[in-house]
């Protein structure tokens, strides 16, 4: 037993590593020496956890998943107006990548969006139920008439999280020097003005 909580400990040092690495240097500045470096372990001790450098990116863009998706399903589930719930989803999820900065650049790379298979269905995956997981919380918004009943469930979805991918992007491209509390804001004041009467 001892040995597995070892191997999950040692993986998330390794994915850690990554984030900090990619939002370093890219992803082509990524290798398992520099992981290896940036972990303080030798470079064939990587080997023991994963097999690829596509593998630590799969484990990374697990992390990316099961982080934002844990939280924002206990937020759906939790108490609160449909708004709150809404904003609250969209902060983590923007201070989930200012702390992070290595994530925009994972997934919007080349290597997730044509070179590997495996990442493309994940993030598609992840893309999938984020995008379910906004849907329920604008029917429950209508269903207790808080939000207009004539709006287009999925497109107002759609509308949500291409909001926030534009300004992860924009942030990413402009070296992710501003806080993003301020898009938070901006973006929940614009989807109040469409979700509400």
């Amino acid at each position: 037993m001892a040995q597995r909580y070892d191997t999950q400990i040692r993986q998330q040092q390794i994915v850690r590593a990554t984030l900090k690495i990619v939002a370093e240097r890219g992803i082509s500045g990524l290798t398992t020496a520099e992981i290896a470096r940036e972990v303080g372990i030798a470079e064939g001790t990587i080997f023991r956890h994963f097999a690829s450098k596509n593998e630590i990116l799969l484990a990374t863009v697990r992390y990316i998943r099961d982080t934002l998706l844990g939280w924002s399903r206990a937020r759906v589930a939790g108490g609160g107006e449909p708004l709150e719930k809404l904003g609250d989803i969209l902060l983590f999820h923007l201070e989930l990548f200012e702390q992070n900065k290595g994530i925009p650049k994972i997934i919007f790379s080349e290597q997730v969006h044509q070179h590997d298979e495996n990442l493309r269905q994940l993030m598609s995956e992840t893309i999938g139920e984020y995008m379910e997981l906004i849907e329920a919380i604008i029917r429950e918004g209508r269903e207790k008439k808080q939000f207009r009943p004539d709006l287009d469930v999925s497109m107002v979805a759609a509308t949500y999280l291409g909001l926030v991918q534009v300004n992860l992007l924009r942030w990413s491209l402009t070296g992710c020097q501003e806080s993003l509390a301020g898009a938070q804001r901006q973006i929940l004041r614009f989807l109040s003005s469409i979700l509400q009467n």
